[in-house]
């Protein structure tokens, strides 16, 4: 297979990205903070699924027994899941309240497309592709040929990596102390 990379300096895209970045980190601190009030559990669960968005799905048991109010726990899932009827309504809005935003969505509404064309083997890739940010340009990398329409430049597979390593550079740098 052949890698496939895109990017974009336009600022409109480049905004949607980060604003969609920060919103998936906000909810992943927010899905922290708000399992350690409810007690009794180890926290989220969140499924990564290839053909849709992210999604909490359910708390992490800490002590099947004993689950949260509103909550019970599922043998046939393996965690902690919304109790049945109208005693489980707070933990299904819990679920509602801590489900992270689709980048998939935000990237094909700016001109990425959402699928991979099949491979050699005649399957067809769901990949949302690897994302990032450098210095206001936003980089996507396939797996495969992307199926439809792309609105942003192509670019050599060397670029996405020079820009990469510079990224992670500085994200090793940031976490090093002073």
């Amino acid at each position: 297979m052949t890698e496939h990379v895109y990017s974009t300096s336009n600022p409109e895209i480049a905004a949607a990205f980060r604003s969609t970045a920060a919103a998936f980190a906000d909810m992943g601190r927010r899905a922290r903070e708000d399992a350690e009030k409810l007690g009794n559990n180890k926290g989220a669960l969140i499924v990564k699924r290839r053909t849709s968005a992210p999604e909490v799905v359910g708390l992490s048991a800490d002590d099947p027994e004993k689950p949260p109010q509103g909550w019970r726990y599922s043998k046939a899932e393996g965690h902690l899941v919304p109790r049945r009827g109208k005693p489980g309504d707070p933990a299904r809005q819990w679920l509602e309240a801590h489900q992270p935003p689709d980048m998939r969505a935000v990237l094909e509404a700016n001109g990425l497309p959402r699928f991979c064309k099949h491979g050699e083997d005649l399957r067809w890739f769901l990949a949302t592709p690897g994302v990032f940010e450098h210095d206001g340009t936003v980089w996507a990398l396939y797996p495969t040929e992307p199926d439809g329409e792309c609105t942003w430049d192509r670019r050599k597979l060397s670029e996405w990596h020079a820009a990469r390593e510079v990224v992670e550079a500085a994200e090793q740098g940031a976490g090093e102390p002073a």
